[in-house]
């Protein structure tokens, strides 16, 4: 099974500038995740950004760049529009695509070993592997209630003649039938015992048949689920602070 590790590395973050070569631990974010990769394992990795910045850090690493066109450098892109025509690219075609993101720094190295050996011995039952965590019992999908987007639309508790006032103040809407999404509540199992397993991505590993791209998702038609414990994920400055309180934890030899 022959893999290529692609690492997409968009230069424009908002939340965080620089984000992707912003010192964490004493080297750019972007090296935790070139060198969690088994170079056994995956000989060819390939970052693929806009920034020449980033271009040059991931070259210092020995990595292979792959300059992304403008054209699908926006924050609106969709993974998908970007691998189904970086990928393209690649030479000779690999059979499979590990996806890492640089946005997740501590991935376990055995985790990757384990999601090739994986999809290396399903490879015709299945189409992708992906590290999910469990989702703790108070947040379960059954249990939430969500707002229809779009809009500046706000809940409050309606009592009595306050709620209008309130209504004037903030131009906040009732949520009225099905405006209000979800698991229909009429539906909903009372017994939290009752609650099927559920889990989210942690967006640590994502390998996939490279085949999966010409369809509308490069997860394919058949997932294998590789639950793991959670990691951090930097979306914001607030979890750039915790990566690096992690890692003041962890040579203190204290727990998380």
């Amino acid at each position: 099974m022959n893999i290529v590790a692609f690492i997409p590395a968009r230069s424009g973050s908002k939340s965080i500038p620089g984000k992707n070569i912003k010192p964490l631990g004493g080297k750019p974010l972007i090296a935790w995740t070139i060198e969690s990769i088994p170079a056994n394992l995956i000989p060819r990795i390939v970052v693929n950004t806009d920034g020449e910045e980033i271009a040059e850090v991931a070259k210092q690493y020995g990595v292979e760049v792959m300059m992304r066109p403008t054209s699908l450098s926006g924050d609106k892109t969709s993974m998908l529009e970007v691998l189904r025509s970086e990928v393209a690219k690649l030479n000779p075609q690999p059979d499979a695509i590990m996806l890492l993101q640089p946005t997740v720094p501590f991935r376990n190295s055995f985790h990757v070993k384990m999601a090739i050996e994986m999809l290396r011995s399903s490879w015709e039952k299945y189409d992708s592997v992906i590290t999910v965590e469990r989702i703790p019992e108070k947040y379960h999908p059954m249990l939430a209630i969500m707002g229809t987007q779009g809009g500046n639309q706000m809940i409050f508790v309606k009592l009595s003649g306050l709620w209008d006032k309130v209504k004037s103040l903030f131009g906040a809407k009732n949520y009225e039938g099905p405006s209000l999404t979800g698991y229909p509540i009429s539906r909903r199992v009372t017994r939290r015992q009752d609650h099927p397993e559920a889990w989210v991505p942690t967006g640590s590993v994502y390998l996939f048949k490279t085949s999966n791209l010409k369809s509308g998702s490069f997860y394919g038609d058949k997932v294998m689920l590789m639950e793991v414990e959670p990691t951090i994920n930097i979306n914001d400055p607030d979890d750039f602070e915790e990566a690096e309180q992690y890692l003041i934890n962890k040579e203190n030899g204290n727990n998380r």
